[in-house]
């Protein structure tokens, strides 16, 4: 996968410009998906919340109370946060619309999330809980590199250009411009990078019965999705091949890296409670 990436990466180096200038015309589906691309890692992640305080540690009342405390902050600013950005791609894309959608959209996700976490069966804590670590720490990641990479490289976004031959940079040009401009905040793309999130869903068979052996479909199901969205961002004129190819190359690294990190801690502190 990560070959067939950097392959792809190095055929959008000679063509980003001329496939954006072709494609780039905001039809009603990279609507869509400049709407709801997002939502699934946000769902996914606000489902790692709702498993912390599901299954909180029971025996001290500290962590008890820590874990209630702080997994409803979280569970309540990814909420939040998710409402807030679907409502502020409606806007974009149908027009002003009542704030109101911002609590709605958020109660929603909030719901879907609950729902996920209420088909987790008791015996399965600890492997929910490890879910709900790699979640967290993905998300905080993604998040994290993405604003500090847009930030660093100032590069323009296609449709930002009134000039595009002499606007236009390659994705390897550093144009620091002193601070965040979304104007210039091309390279990486935000939504490829949080649509390949949903790589989250290939470690929900271990701990959810009815996904059992569905693993190879979800995995299916996250690269359609992440070529979905991604196409659907050098459509909008948000993203050029390559900021895309890199977005979703960079997120598949994170997961990698947090959950084979995580997961191995927590394997060897099962293994000595155990012994």
């Amino acid at each position: 996968m990560f070959t067939a990436g950097l392959l792809l990466l190095l055929v959008f180096t000679f063509t980003d410009l001329q496939i954006s200038m072709t494609i780039a015309k905001k039809p009603d589906f990279a609507r869509v998906l400049e709407i709801v691309g997002e939502i699934p890692f946000t769902v996914l992640t606000l489902a790692g919340c709702g498993m912390i305080i599901r299954f909180r540690n029971r025996n001290s009342m500290v962590k008890k109370q820590g874990a209630l405390i702080g997994g409803g902050i979280l569970f309540s600013l990814f909420a939040a946060m998710g409402g807030f950005m679907t409502w502020n791609y409606l806007s974009r894309n149908l027009g002003e619309i009542s704030k109101i959608w911002i609590l709605i959209l958020g109660v929603i996700m909030a719901a879907v999330a609950i729902w996920i976490t209420m088909q987790i069966p008791e015996k399965n804590r600890k492997k929910a809980l490890r879910f709900a670590a790699v979640a967290l720490v993905y998300f905080v990641l993604v998040l994290i590199l993405m604003n500090c990479l847009k930030t660093v490289w100032g590069r323009m976004r296609f449709r930002e250009m009134t000039d595009p031959f002499n606007e236009f940079t390659r994705w390897y040009q550093i144009c620091g411009r002193g601070g965040f401009d979304d104007r210039y905040a091309s390279f990486p793309s935000g939504h490829s990078m949080n649509s390949a999130g949903v790589i989250l869903m290939i470690l929900l068979p271990d701990f959810i019965p009815a996904l059992k052996d569905k693993r190879k479909v979800l995995r299916v199901c996250t690269y359609v999705w992440c070529v979905v969205v991604g196409i659907s961002r050098v459509f909008m004129g948000a993203h050029f091949a390559s900021d895309v190819t890199v977005g979703i190359l960079l997120s598949f690294a994170l997961f990698d890296l947090t959950s084979t990190i995580l997961y191995k801690r927590k394997g060897e502190k099962e293994s000595a409670e155990l012994d």
